[in-house]
């Protein structure tokens, strides 16, 4: 399978427009987590997976997931993993699709986001954290193997950073505004807004984990 999207329990404000206006033009089957599921059935969609403690709604609306959903999945609030990191364990387990497209997992709270950001170190997520593609309303996140990648400028995104998550070598930016030539260091750095000057920019780098962020400021057209 191509393609599975998940949409978690994030602030709506966040979302891109596309869960707005064409969110049944999506091509794809879903996984909803806690009151994300609650959105998917609101817009005409029932996701094949829900999944999570759904701690944030009340015992109706878990009626209604139970008794519509295919897949619904309780966990105790006091548990191990966030409920992103069930859904996409789940997703991929059922699926091992080629892109897995995560909604909501920028905004909201900050340790939830950093925990999402920090997948890629968790050994369950070793063989697939670089087919998760993170897509909010300003920002998008693509996580990178060691190697050699054209990124290519994505509609309406102004800026382009380039972040080793922990220790990287020998990390170059061959052809954005601002270039990077054989960088080495043993902790995290965000070389942040950067811009493109063409449709692509080229970037390599020999070990380590980089996040490929492309963001607009909110007030951006």
């Amino acid at each position: 399978m191509k393609r599975v999207n998940i949409l978690l329990g994030g602030p709506e404000s966040e979302y891109p427009d596309e869960l707005s206006k064409s969110i049944k033009a999506i091509p794809g089957p879903w996984v909803g987590a806690d009151r994300g599921s609650l959105h998917l059935m609101a817009n005409g969609i029932i996701p094949d997976i829900a999944i999570g403690d759904f701690d944030s709604i009340n015992k109706k609306e878990q009626k209604l997931l139970h008794d519509n959903v295919p897949v619904f999945e309780k966990y105790p609030p006091e548990k191990d993993d966030t409920d992103s990191e069930l859904c996409l364990l789940a997703a991929h387990e059922t699926y091992d699709a080629q892109e897995y497209y995560v909604y909501g997992a920028t905004g909201g709270r900050i340790d939830h986001f950093l925990v999402n950001l920090f997948l890629p170190f968790d050994p369950r997520f070793a063989d697939f954290y670089d087919k998760l593609y993170y897509k909010s309303a300003s920002n998008t996140i693509r996580f990178c193997r060691p190697g050699r990648y054209t990124i290519y400028h994505e509609n309406g995104m102004k800026y382009v950073a380039f972040v080793n998550l922990g220790p990287v070598t020998h990390l170059n930016i061959y052809d954005a505004k601002y270039k990077l030539k054989d960088f080495s260091a043993g902790h995290p750095v965000s070389w942040a807004s950067n811009e493109f000057v063409k449709d692509t920019v080229d970037f390599s780098f020999q070990s380590g984990i980089v996040a490929v962020i492309q963001s607009r400021d909110k007030d951006s057209n």
